[in-house]
C-alpha cells in the first residue's frame, strides 16, 4: 500500500499549542501484492524442487506439515537472500525421514516473482491519482514495510521517483509503533505528545438513526 500524506505544524486555535499534523492525500495498495505473495512463490519453488529429487513417491504438497515448513524456510530464505547474493535454504526431516537441502539465489527468486516487480510501483502511481498531486511537489518517499526490504523492490520504485529512497523507519515495525502511538494518545492511561492525524475516507459512508415511538423520539 501507498499514502500521501503531508506533515505541518499547526496552531490549535482554543489552546493556542502548536502539534504536529499528519493528513491522508491520497492512497492507494494492491491486496495480492506483497512479502507473504514472495514467500508463497519461493514456498512452491522449494516444493517444487525437492519433488524433482524423486526422493520419495509423496509429493510434499499433500502433506500439510511439510508446507508449514517449507513456508517458514521461505520466510527465513526470503530475508537473507535481501541482504545476501545466495543462500542455502535447509530443513531437517521435511517429510518421511527426509533432509531438504537446495542453493537459492536472489536472481533465482528475482525471476520466481518477475511479473511482481511492476506491479511495486502501481499502490504509489493510485495514491498520487487519489491525492490529485504528482511526484514534483513529493519531497520524499519513505518506505514502510518488511516487503519493501526486497531489493528488487526498492530498485523499481527508485526507477519511477527519480530520487533516493528514504529508510529512516524501521521497516517491519514502523506500522505498529504507530498503530501503539495512536492507541496510547486515545487511552486516559498514558499521556504522550499530541499527534494529530486526519486520515482519508476512502469509500462512501451512510448513517441512519432509529427513533423511539412516542413523545421526545430519542435517537438510538
Amino acid at each position: 500500500s501507498a499514502a500521501v500524506v503531508s506533515y505541518q505544524l499547526v496552531k490549535d486555535k482554543q489552546t493556542r499549542e502548536i502539534n504536529p499534523v499528519v493528513q491522508v492525500l491520497g492512497v492507494g495498495y494492491d491486496r495480492t501484492l506483497g512479502g507473504l505473495e514472495i514467500q508463497l512463490r519461493l514456498r512452491d519453488y522449494l516444493a517444487q524442487e525437492f519433488n524433482a529429487l524423486k526422493k520419495t513417491k509423496t509429493d510434499v504438497t499433500t502433506s500439510p506439515r511439510a508446507l508449514a515448513k517449507l513456508f517458514k524456510e521461505a520466510g527465513r530464505l526470503k530475508n537473507v537472500l535481501s541482504a545476501n547474493t545466495e543462500f542455502f535454504a535447509q530443513i531437517e526431516n521435511l517429510i518421511e525421514d527426509i533432509d531438504f537441502k537446495l542453493p537459492v539465489t536472489r536472481e533465482k527468486l528475482e525471476q520466481i516473482c518477475e511479473d511482481l516487480w511492476p506491479r511495486a510501483t502501481k499502490p504509489l502511481e493510485e495514491a498520487l491519482a487519489s491525492s490529485h498531486l504528482s511526484l514534483d511537489v513529493i519531497n520524499q518517499v519513505i518506505l514502510f514495510g518488511g516487503g519493501t526490504r526486497v531489493p528488487r523492490v526498492q530498485e523499481t520504485i527508485k526507477a519511477v521517483i527519480k530520487q533516493e529512497l528514504g529508510k529512516n523507519l524501521n521497516a517491519d515495525e514502523s506500522a505498529t509503533m504507530g498503530a501503539v502511538y495512536k492507541a496510547a494518545d486515545l487511552s486516559a492511561g498514558f499521556k504522550v505528545k499530541k499527534f494529530v492525524v486526519k486520515d482519508a475516507t476512502l469509500f462512501p459512508l451512510q448513517v441512519s438513526f432509529e427513533r423511539d415511538p412516542g413523545d421526545g423520539a430519542a435517537v438510538k
